[in-house]
């Protein structure tokens, strides 16, 4: 019998009035914006502190300690079978490609029977559990990690936004210009870079106005 992990998406209420100090209080630590800070946070994670965005399959869990449990549960059961209906998605998690290929044709053949409809679109892939982004800003734990005692640091809000604007700084230094640092905290590829910076400019201005207030 194939064993599974169900997550499906679940809806989140923002919780910028949490983030709002920390925010402050990094920015002026390290000598830049918070409106910086601010944008690539609501980009990257829509200001969802739990945030995980495993091998570009992304997850807004409702507490840290689901957030966590989601990427032991993606380690154990690497498989993914994402199953996708017209007004919402499932993601479950399997040890292996056999398992989700079965539950997969299971689903097809007993919609009926489960009262649900069958998926309009499906997709089974083995994930990358190292490629795991973080936080309200997103920290890859495959490229730096290596910074902290374990993963489960990355989702305190207050970590998160402290090492982001550490690393921001250096990026600022390096690069001299906020959109070439901004493009560069996104991705190293410049097709990405270029994506991302059109979404981010809006943004980024309009957190330069409501500073202004």
């Amino acid at each position: 019998m194939f064993r599974a992990v169900l997550l499906s998406l679940i809806l989140w209420v923002p919780a910028s009035l949490m983030a709002d100090p920390l925010f402050d209080q990094a920015a002026r630590h390290y000598g830049i914006k918070p409106a910086l800070l601010h944008s690539i946070a609501e980009m990257e994670s829509q200001l969802h502190p739990w945030a995980v965005n495993l091998n570009w399959e992304g997850f807004k869990p409702r507490s840290r300690e689901d957030a966590i449990e989601l990427v032991q549960a993606a380690e154990q059961r690497p498989w993914l079978l994402r199953l996708d209906y017209p007004d919402t998605a499932q993601r479950l998690f399997f040890a292996s490609r056999e398992d989700a290929r079965k539950a997969l044709e299971h689903t097809k053949a007993n919609a009926a029977l489960l009262g649900i409809n069958r998926p309009s679109d499906w997709e089974i892939r083995k994930l990358d559990t190292r490629s795991v982004d973080i936080g309200l800003m997103q920290i890859n734990w495959k490229f730096h990690g290596r910074h902290f005692d374990s993963l489960d640091q990355l989702f305190e809000p207050q970590v998160n936004i402290t090492y982001a604007a550490k690393y921001l700084k250096k990026l600022l230094a390096r690069h001299g210009s906020t959109e070439r640092a901004v493009a560069f905290y996104h991705s190293n590829t410049q097709r990405y870079q270029s994506q991302y910076l059109k979404l981010f400019r809006p943004i980024y201005q309009k957190q330069l106005l409501l500073a202004r207030r």
